[in-house]
């Protein structure tokens, strides 16, 4: 057998021998230790919390303290559908209530853009909300 076979496969010939696997590609790692022990904790600190975020979740649930989502929907549409009348009515109620004297026409309309822009901001809500928004409230938290 010539040497370079035996290189390549030393074990070849050998009964019940398994031959080796080839060496894969090492994955690129930091060059000092510093940054490899910031990017494991990175790592494992974002492991641990979705490990506790499901605990909890799953305690909630045994405990009856999870509601469905389409529940929830359902519940704050029927919740900003009431808000929303008394907002687009509290112009006219405020002019019929105050008279012209205490709330002029103008002071009216002016309240009536007021609550138009108001309701703008509510209905782009889900774009103007911030992604990470729970992260961001537990790290002010402690």
């Amino acid at each position: 057998m010539p040497i370079r076979g035996l290189r390549s496969h030393p074990v070849e010939g050998v009964k019940a021998a398994k031959k080796r696997l080839p060496k894969l590609p090492r994955a690129p790692e930091a060059d000092d230790l510093q940054e490899q022990s910031s990017i494991y904790l990175r790592e494992r600190n974002k492991a641990m919390r979705l490990k506790r975020m499901r605990e909890e979740m799953l305690l909630a649930k045994e405990r009856g303290g999870l509601i469905e989502r389409r529940l929830v929907e359902r519940q704050l549409a029927y919740f900003l559908i009431a808000i929303r009348q008394k907002l687009m009515g509290l112009p006219a109620r405020l002019y019929s209530r105050l008279g012209e004297e205490r709330f002029p026409k103008e002071a009216a309309q002016v309240a009536e853009r007021v609550v138009h822009d108001a309701l703008g901001d509510l209905a782009r809500l889900p774009e103007c909300a911030e992604p990470n928004w729970l992260e961001r409230l537990e790290e002010e938290e402690g």
